[in-house]
């Protein structure tokens, strides 16, 4: 190896010597000796590159830090997720048990109506202890002016209130913070017609 090096240097030297290429031809051709227009020596260039790699790696560590937060936040959302399920769950499991606990006095041979009466208001007490620990909150507009937001009318009914007064709930309705589940389902009053 070392002689084929030897062999073009040699080479090179001769053709120098001999006036077929100029020293001068030999620092164009060679990257460390590279210059701009003005014959001066070209110093942007290691400082674009180092720059450019700089960037690059400011990129890569920008992209990695994006990706992570994305999984950061998917876990949360997942972690949140589960919780709320597992709130609502363990809060379900009480009225399941307390829903046993009838079936089971209901097929007893002494139940007694007054019992039965009793574990039906328990039940129900229990059901409204949930409901307020999950925030739901029962739309019971009875009396109340129509709001086509919160409620859904059924009929019309003629009645001596106001016009747009519900007469009769139907079935109450739910909403969850500010959010309606389900609309209550109302009677509503109209101008009596009858001409006197």
């Amino acid at each position: 190896m070392e002689d084929k090096n030897k062999d073009a240097k040699d080479n090179i030297s001769e053709i120098i010597d001999a006036g077929e290429i100029s020293s001068d031809d030999l620092e164009a051709k060679d990257p460390e000796h590279q210059t701009d227009g003005d014959n001066l020596p070209n110093t942007e260039e290691p400082d674009l590159l180092a720059e450019n790699e700089k960037l690059n790696d400011l990129l890569l560590r920008s992209r990695a830090e994006l990706d992570n937060f994305q999984k950061r936040t998917e876990k949360q959302l997942v972690q949140a997720q589960l919780y709320s399920t597992e709130k609502l769950s363990s809060e379900l499991l009480i009225i399941m048990d307390s829903l046993e606990a009838a079936e089971k006095a209901a097929t007893s041979q002494s139940l007694k109506i007054d019992d039965l009466i009793k574990g039906n208001t328990l039940l129900l007490k229990t059901a409204k202890e949930v409901f307020e620990k999950l925030n739901l909150e029962e739309i019971n507009p009875l009396n109340e002016k129509f709001d086509p937001d919160f409620h859904q009318a059924m009929a019309t009914k003629e009645d001596d209130l106001a016009e747009n007064t519900v007469l009769e709930v139907m079935q109450k309705g739910y909403k969850l913070n500010s959010k309606l589940l389900r609309p209550a389902l109302v009677i509503v009053s109209k101008k009596n017609q009858k001409k006197t």
